[in-house]
């Protein structure tokens, strides 16, 4: 099995790149117009004590991933049962990322080139990076995310003379239902996915970097999609805002310098790859992880290129077009993915919980 260890730095960068990953772009979801950034504070304050939950899963297990914790405690049968669920959503989630820049590139960028192509591109170079190991996706993502917190701070900053402050208000407007209907769109979707981190904690170096590389990717995170958040409705507004499948690259392409800095949307595109690119690569690494522990193999690299290419794959039919992407990205998947990011692991918890406590008692 792996014996790869990343330090908690690099750690950090693949959780925040991972969680603002597709959101990014897509944007959260914005029901409730001028107040989502409200909803996205909500989303980030229930975030942190789902990722106490897991970093005390990573102090209870030391060493251990998410699938030799769940066959640890729930047995070799049943066990092996939940962990075959969360292949399947590694494997399904690193589909949604690949085909989000699918539809991007389709709809924005390459319109005439077909979706497969660019899809396996990056499914091919995420194969690439997962295979070479996590401590080359640790590295390339803690140069990436400077390279893009880099690129973000350069487009707020040509963005403020576009923002038009009485898109703003009247604060909520819409009620606090929509309001806390995006606060549960926008906890599964992006924060509470950092639930497959926990397929790659064997990796991590000490019993206390899980907290402190899950709260600190978080809460960067959720300040770096609350930033641009506000930028896309303050240049766009609420309505406009609504109505784009990828708000923030039409919001980028707003920014005039005197009619001599324009077209700079390419560079906000690059940042979508970037943070897309880590997504998918995690993804793959948990799911290769995930088949490598329940079929007993020696090495996850072993199934590293045939995953990857089932995730293209699979990319390739998920959704019938752009429209089903977005409703099933901010209606159903809330729903769909509550079970894998909440119910199973906390359950996980409870149990180790009450199977540590009774170890003590015994050994006193």
């Amino acid at each position: 099995m792996s014996k790869e260890i990343i330090p908690a730095g690099q750690s950090i960068s693949i959780a925040v790149l991972f969680i603002s990953g597709s959101s990014l772009f897509m944007g959260a979801s914005g029901e409730s117009g001028n107040s989502s950034w409200i909803a996205l504070l909500l989303a980030i304050l229930l975030a942190v004590p789902l990722m106490l939950v897991y970093s005390r899963l990573h102090v209870l297990f030391p060493g251990k991933d998410l699938y030799d914790m769940l066959i640890a405690v729930f047995g070799a049968v049943l066990g092996r049962m939940l962990s075959c669920l969360y292949i399947w959503y590694a494997l399904h989630l690193g589909s949604l990322v690949l085909r989000n820049f699918g539809e991007f590139s389709k709809t924005v960028a390459l319109t005439a080139t077909p979706m497969i192509a660019p899809m396996l591109v990056i499914g091919l170079l995420c194969v690439w990076v997962v295979g070479a190991g996590m401590e080359v996706l640790g590295r390339s993502s803690k140069f990436l995310l400077l390279f893009s917190l880099m690129v973000i701070v350069f487009i707020e900053l040509l963005s403020v003379p576009k923002y038009e402050y009485h898109h703003l208000k009247p604060l909520l407007d819409s009620g606090w239902g929509l309001v806390l209907r995006d606060t549960a769109g926008s906890f599964t979707f992006p924060f509470a996915e950092i639930v497959i981190f926990l397929g790659a904690f064997n990796v991590l170096p000490a019993k206390g970097s899980a907290r402190r590389v899950l709260l600190s990717g978080t809460l960067i995170a959720g300040m770096i999609i609350i930033v641009v958040t506000l930028r896309n409705l303050l240049v766009l507004g609420p309505d406009i805002l609504s109505s784009l499948y990828f708000p923030s690259y039409v919001a980028v392409s707003r920014i005039n310098i005197g009619d001599f800095l324009t077209r700079i949307e390419g560079s906000s595109a690059i940042i979508f790859v970037t943070a897309l690119f880590i997504k998918a690569s995690l993804c793959l690494y948990v799911t290769c992880n995930g088949v490598s522990k329940v079929f007993k193999l020696k090495s996850y690299r072993s199934v590293v290129l045939q995953m990857g290419l089932i995730m293209v794959y699979l990319s390739g039919f998920i959704y019938k077009d752009i429209m089903e992407m977005q409703y099933f990205a901010y209606h159903i998947y809330k729903v769909y993915a509550l079970p894998f990011q909440v119910v199973i692991p906390v359950m996980l918890w409870i149990t180790a919980e009450i199977l540590s406590r009774r170890k003590s008692s015994k050994s006193i």
